[in-house]
C-alpha cells in the first residue's frame, strides 16, 4: 500500500505576470474592525445584512496588505498562456466575517500533516497542541497558516482559533491524532493529504487492516460520534475520474457522512452578488459530492525555512483549511451549535448558483441544497452562512410559532408607531431553519398600517363631494367623520331637522371590514351653531385595532361623541371647530393580552374668509389632529435575549399611544366659474403622517367640477 501526500505545486518557481495587491494599511492584527456587542449566544455577531458592515469589509478587502497579498494573477510554468486571478479570502466572502469582530477565538482546529514549523510567527500567541513530535515541513506549516494564522504579513481564516498538530506520517500516529481531535474538542481536523487508492472496498480493508489501521478506524469513528468534523483535501488532478478513498470515505462507511466533508480547489469569478463561474484546478468531487464544497487553493502561507519566511502556492490542500477555519468562525458565532450542525450550514451557504445541479441532499427534514458532480454543493460563503438560512421562526412560549420575515402585530394608523417602539427596546430570539440562533430587533414583529396617501384620500373626498355646497354652506368644514378611512363616506344632510348624516361604506378590498354610522344634530341655529353626534363604527384594523396578522386580528368596534362649533361672521368670515372623543373595545392578535379597550380623539379647526379674490369665492386655513389612540395598554409574551446573551421569557408592556401624533395643515381656495362650474385649489401637508414620528407626507388637488 502506497500513501501519497496531495501536496500541490508550491509555486516558488511560478512567475507573477500582475500583483494585484493593494493599498498598504494595518489593522489590530485580529482581522476585523468591527464590535460584535459581545459574546454569547443569539446573536453577537448576528446581522439582518451586512449593509452596515460593508465600508469594514470593504476597507479590509482592498486597503489591508495582509488581506491583499492574496490578491494575485499567476500562471502554472507548464501552462504560461492560461493566467489565473485569485483572491480566496473574497472569493469566500471572509473578510465579511472578519468585520464583524469573528476570529475563531476559543475553537481549536486540528491538521494532521506532515510536519510544522510550531514557533513560526503567524503561530504566535495561540496555544498548541501536538501528539508526538511532528517533524518542520513547509505543507503543514503553510496549511495551518491558511486555517489559523496572523501575522503583519498574512492572515487565516480564523486568526484567532487555537491549533492542534498532528502526523499523518502512519496509522498510529492518525490514530493518535484523531483521539487528540476528540479529546480536545476540536471543532474540526484538518486532512490536506490522501491515498493513491480509488474509493472501493479493496482500499479500505488496504487503509484499516491490521492493528493500527483499526485503531484509527476506530479514533474516526469516536471523534464524529462526538460530534467532530473531519475534512480531506481532494486530489489535485483535475483528469481523475474516481474520488479517492478519504475524501469518500462515507460511500463505504455511512456513519461517517454526518461529520465528514472533501473539499476542491477551483479559481472563481465573482462580484458584490455570488459566484458568476469557476475554474476547476483540482478533481472534481465525484462520489464525495454530497459532502464536497470548493475554495481557492491559491495562497500566500508560512513556509518552515525561518520563522518569519512565506512562500506562494495553490492546491486542495490549502482550500480544505479554509473550510476547516470557516468551521471555526461559526462556531464562534453559534455557540449553542454542534460542529456537525455548523458542517450542515457550511453545506447548505455553499453558492451553487454557477451550475446546473446533479442532484439534491435533504440536510434536515424539510431543507434540501442542489448539488453537483463536480463542483459539490459549490463555493464556500461565509457572509451567506452567517446569516439566517431557510425560514426563521419565532417560537413563543407555548409552542406556538410565526415566521420572522412577516409582522405578527399588524397595528391601525391610530396607533402609528407606538408599538413598534415600546419593543425597540428589546431584542427577540429567533431560529432559521438549520436550528441556528439569531437575535431580531422587537420592533421588526409589529407593522404599523400605513394610511392612505394624502393624494389618493384628498383627491377621492373632493371628487365625491359637492363643491357647490362645501363653498356656500354655513362655515362648512372640510372634513367628514370618516376622512381617516379607506372605503366611501356619503354624507346627507337635512336643513330642516337640522340632522346631519355620514356612512362609511365597505371599500370591497380583501378582507376590508370598516363601516360605520355618524348622527349629528345642530342644537342651535343661526350664524353660530353647536352640534353633537354619536358615531357608531367597525373597524377592521386599519385606524383603530390590530389587523389581521400571523397571529390573527380582528379589528375594534368603537362608539364616540362628536362636537361642533361653526360660526359665519358678518364679514364673510367663518369659524369651525370640531372633536370626537370615544372608547375602542380591541379585538387583539393572539399573542397580545390586556388590551381590551383604548381611548381615542381627534380635532379640527377651520379659519377663513369669503369674498377675498372675486365674488363667491372661499379661502380657508385648516388645522387638525387626526384620530390617534389616547390611552391603552396591552402586553406580549416573548422570548428575550439578555444583554449577557442569555434568553428569558419576558411580558413586554406595549403602550398603545403614539408619541408624536399627526398634524395636519390645509390651504383650500374655492371659486365659481359659472352657473355649474367650480374651482378648488388645495394644499395638504401632513407632519408625523401615520402618527409616525418624522414622516411627512404632501399632497395638492386642483378640481374643476361641471355640474349637469
Amino acid at each position: 500500500m502506497s500513501r501519497l501526500l496531495l501536496r500541490p505545486i508550491l509555486l516558488l518557481s511560478l512567475l507573477f505576470l500582475a500583483a494585484c495587491q493593494g493599498g498598504g494599511g494595518e489593522d489590530d492584527g485580529g482581522g476585523g474592525g468591527g464590535d460584535p456587542g459581545g459574546s454569547g449566544v443569539l446573536g453577537s455577531y448576528y446581522v439582518p445584512s451586512f449593509d452596515p458592515f460593508e465600508a469594514i469589509a470593504a476597507n479590509l478587502r482592498d486597503n489591508v496588505a495582509k488581506y491583499t497579498i492574496q490578491h494575485n494573477e499567476w500562471f502554472f510554468p507548464t501552462d504560461p498562456g492560461t493566467v489565473y486571478e485569485s483572491y480566496p479570502l473574497a472569493a469566500a466572502r471572509v473578510e465579511y466575517a472578519h468585520a464583524v469582530g469573528l476570529t475563531g477565538e476559543g475553537q481549536i482546529i486540528s491538521v494532521v500533516d506532515a510536519g510544522f514549523l510550531q514557533n513560526h510567527e503567524v503561530f504566535a500567541g495561540k496555544l498548541k497542541y501536538s501528539t508526538g513530535s511532528p517533524p518542520v515541513d513547509d505543507h503543514g506549516t503553510m496549511v495551518a497558516s491558511v486555517a489559523a494564522g496572523n501575522s503583519s504579513t498574512m492572515i487565516g481564516v480564523a486568526p484567532g482559533a487555537d491549533l492542534a498538530f498532528g502526523s499523518f506520517a502512519t496509522s498510529a500516529t492518525l490514530a493518535a491524532a484523531t483521539n487528540q481531535a476528540r479529546t480536545l474538542g476540536a471543532v474540526a481536523q484538518n486532512n490536506s493529504w490522501g491515498y493513491v487508492l480509488p474509493v472501493n472496498m479493496t482500499s479500505f480493508n488496504a487503509v484499516f487492516s491490521g492493528a493500527d489501521g483499526a485503531s484509527y478506524l476506530a479514533a474516526l469513528d469516536a471523534y464524529i460520534a462526538a460530534s467532530g468534523v473531519v475534512l480531506f483535501a481532494i486530489s489535485n488532478d483535475s483528469s481523475a475520474t474516481t474520488a479517492g478513498i478519504m475524501d469518500a470515505l462515507p460511500l463505504l462507511r455511512p456513519s461517517l457522512e454526518s461529520g465528514w466533508l472533501a473539499v476542491g480547489n477551483a479559481v472563481a469569478d465573482f462580484d458584490s452578488d455570488g459566484i458568476n463561474s469557476a475554474q476547476r484546478i483540482s478533481a472534481p468531487c465525484l462520489e464525495a459530492a454530497r459532502w464536497c464544497l470548493f475554495a481557492d487553493g491559491t495562497w500566500w502561507g508560512a513556509a518552515s525555512s525561518s520563522t518569519s519566511a512565506y512562500q506562494f502556492g495553490t492546491g486542495s490542500s490549502f482550500a480544505t483549511p479554509q473550510v476547516a477555519g470557516a468551521l471555526a468562525l461559526l462556531a464562534e458565532a453559534f455557540p449553542d451549535l454542534t460542529p456537525q450542525q455548523l458542517r450542515i450550514r457550511l453545506l447548505a451557504s455553499a453558492d451553487n448558483s454557477f451550475f446546473a445541479p446533479d442532484g439534491s441532499v435533504e440536510l434536515v427534514p424539510g431543507f434540501s441544497h442542489d448539488y453537483s458532480n463536480e463542483f459539490g454543493h459549490g463555493f464556500l460563503d461565509l457572509r451567506a452562512a452567517l446569516l439566517p438560512i431557510g425560514t426563521t421562526t419565532l417560537e413563543m412560549a407555548d409552542g406556538t410559532r410565526f415566521e420572522a420575515d412577516r409582522p405578527v402585530i399588524v397595528t391601525g394608523s391610530a396607533m402609528g408607531d407606538a408599538v413598534t417602539r415600546s419593543l425597540a427596546a428589546i431584542n427577540v430570539a429567533v431560529t432559521d431553519s438549520l436550528s441556528a440562533g439569531f437575535r431580531m430587533p422587537g420592533e421588526a414583529l409589529a407593522a404599523p398600517t400605513a394610511p392612505q396617501p394624502l393624494s389618493a384620500g384628498l383627491a377621492e373626498r373632493r371628487m365625491a363631494a359637492n363643491l357647490t355646497s362645501l363653498r356656500t354652506a354655513p362655515a362648512a368644514l372640510s372634513r367628514s367623520s370618516f376622512d381617516a378611512y379607506p372605503g366611501r363616506t356619503l354624507d346627507l344632510s337635512d336643513s330642516e331637522s337640522g340632522i346631519d348624516v355620514s356612512l362609511l361604506l365597505p371599500s370591497g378590498g380583501a378582507g376590508s371590514d370598516d363601516y360605520g354610522l355618524s348622527i349629528q344634530k345642530a342644537l342651535t341655529d343661526g350664524p353660530t351653531r353647536l352640534e353633537v353626534g354619536l358615531k357608531l363604527a367597525r373597524d377592521g384594523g386599519s385606524v383603530i385595532g390590530f389587523g389581521e396578522s400571523q397571529a390573527g386580528g380582528d379589528g375594534a368596534d368603537l362608539v364616540a361623541v362628536e362636537l361642533g362649533l361653526h360660526s359665519d361672521f358678518a364679514n364673510g368670515g367663518f369659524l369651525s371647530i370640531t372633536g370626537e372623543a370615544g372608547l375602542a373595545n380591541l379585538q387583539g392578535s393572539s399573542v397580545l393580552s390586556g388590551s381590551s379597550q383604548a381611548s381615542f380623539n381627534s380635532f379640527g379647526v377651520d379659519v377663513g374668509q369669503r369674498g377675498v379674490f372675486a365674488k363667491g369665492d372661499r379661502l380657508a386655513l385648516g388645522v387638525s389632529r387626526p384620530i390617534a389612540i389616547t390611552s391603552g395598554r396591552s402586553s406580549i409574551s416573548l422570548p428575550v435575549v439578555r444583554a449577557d446573551g442569555g434568553i428569558e421569557t419576558r411580558a413586554v408592556a406595549i403602550d398603545l399611544a403614539p408619541q408624536e401624533r399627526q398634524l395636519d395643515l390645509s390651504l383650500t381656495y374655492q371659486v365659481p366659474l359659472g352657473k355649474r362650474q367650480e374651482l378648488l385649489l388645495e394644499v395638504l401637508h401632513a407632519e408625523n403622517f401615520g402618527n409616525q414620528q418624522g414622516v411627512t407626507d404632501t399632497a395638492a388637488v386642483v378640481g374643476l367640477k361641471f355640474t349637469f
